[in-house]
């Protein structure tokens, strides 16, 4: 018989393999160059693709990010204010998940024409694929202009605060495990 001090011993190590597993890590990107045209969706907006780095072992969940750290200048080109600039995150495959909107803009409730840097932090749930891979695409609220009607200067990044979910396999070790541990106690 497997006394209530001895099934605690075992199963607290269990609980927390598959937290043990998991991993946290920190990637930056460059955002410099990247140019505003027109509305969601049209081939002229900039478009670009990403790979985080992996921070550990990948797994069938996938990435979740948890916040964004950005430093972001805006040049606004013609009529174009810093508010109409939105930046648009998507999974490789062209779909998006997560609690928290899609779209980011960093100079909303600026409606004038010109330069501005805009830094700052938010929390976020965005879930990547497996493959670690994601696009932003950078468009207009209002499009006021042929051409180009923004541009993110040098120097301009977004890091992002990256979690990989524990292995689903590792947490049916940990079940599995715990179920034999109850079935020896019930002998």
């Amino acid at each position: 018989m497997i006394r209530p001090r001895t099934m605690i011993a075992y199963a607290f190590p269990l609980a927390i393999t598959p937290m043990a597993l998991a991993g946290f890590g920190q990637d930056t990107i460059d955002l410099g160059g990247l140019e505003s045209w027109s509305f969601d969706g049209s081939p002229q907006n900039s478009m670009q693709a990403y790979q985080l780095t992996d921070p550990g072992p990948i797994n069938d969940f996938g990435y979740i990010i948890l916040g964004i750290h950005y430093d972001i200048t805006i040049q606004t080109l013609g009529t174009s204010t810093l508010s109409d600039l939105n930046i648009r995150f998507g999974n490789s495959d062209g779909t998006f998940h997560g609690s928290w909107p899609d779209t980011f803009r960093p100079g909303l409730g600026f409606d004038v024409g010109g330069t501005q840097r805009f830094t700052g932090y938010f929390d976020t749930d965005i879930h990547l694929n497996e493959d670690g891979q994601f696009f932003i695409e950078l468009f207009e609220g209002f499009d006021d202009q042929t051409g180009a009607d923004a541009v993110i200067l040098d120097g301009s990044t977004m890091s992002f605060s990256v979690f990989i979910p524990a292995p689903s396999s590792a947490a049916l070790l940990g079940l599995g495990t715990l179920a034999a541990c109850r079935r020896r106690r019930a002998r």
